[in-house]
């Protein structure tokens, strides 16, 4: 059995309370010497009160101690024990369980300190994002301003190129008119059949040989 103050295993002597329950020797000194309460049901212990038991006797002494004793109160005494055993292996069986109880407790509060640490870390990454993502929507709106005074420009850039291209084909085909005009009256002047000056070279000598001759 167990001591109901250290929960440490009990050898040898312990001291039993009218309260029912077990303590080691060192505890019990402790409680009488600061006045102090039962570990488990808060009764104020006295030395009156707490009771020294063996709790692995020789059999001498259980000889001894059961000798003379009628049945009655064997069986008595019996059940009070086996009552007392069963009541230290429940409050042992609870001691463990609030023990399981606290360091799951303990873990709980742990994994919820870390579940809250990512938690917030999450958030401060989600605010990070939406943050980020509003200044996307605000470059993008801006960049769709942008987008559509270039489209506005480049259309009446488009619109100026059309006209220097109307005008330009206008002038082109102005020049070309010119220059056709320009052209047709040289092209007659060019043309006219004038006189050969050295064709009648031959006549010519003729007449200054038959002149020459009649001198």
């Amino acid at each position: 059995m167990r001591c109901n103050a250290c929960w440490r295993e009990v050898e040898g002597r312990a001291v039993s309370t009218t309260c029912g329950h077990l303590l080691c020797t060192e505890d019990a000194s402790k409680i009488l010497g600061n006045d102090g309460a039962c570990p488990i049901c808060d009764q104020v212990l006295s030395k009156s009160l707490m009771k020294p038991v063996d709790i692995n006797p020789n059999d001498e002494w259980v000889n001894m101690a059961m000798a003379g004793v009628s049945p009655q109160i064997l069986m008595k005494s019996a059940h009070r024990s086996i009552m007392f055993y069963i009541g230290q292996k429940e409050l042992e069986m609870q001691f463990k369980m609030n023990r399981i109880v606290a360091q799951f407790r303990q873990k709980c509060e742990a994994m919820q300190e870390k579940f809250t640490e990512k938690l917030e870390q999450v958030h401060t990454a989600y605010q990070k994002m939406a943050k980020r993502c509003q200044m996307m929507e605000q470059e993008i709106e801006s960049l769709s301003k942008d987008k559509q005074e270039l489209q506005e420009k480049f259309a009446e850039k488009s619109r100026q190129k059309r006209k220097l291209d109307e005008m330009y084909d206008q002038l082109r085909s102005e020049y070309e008119s010119v220059k056709r005009s320009a052209l047709q009256p040289a092209t007659n002047f060019y043309s006219r059949n004038e006189p050969d000056l050295f064709s009648n070279q031959a006549n010519i000598l003729d007449n200054r040989e038959a002149v020459r001759k009649a001198s």
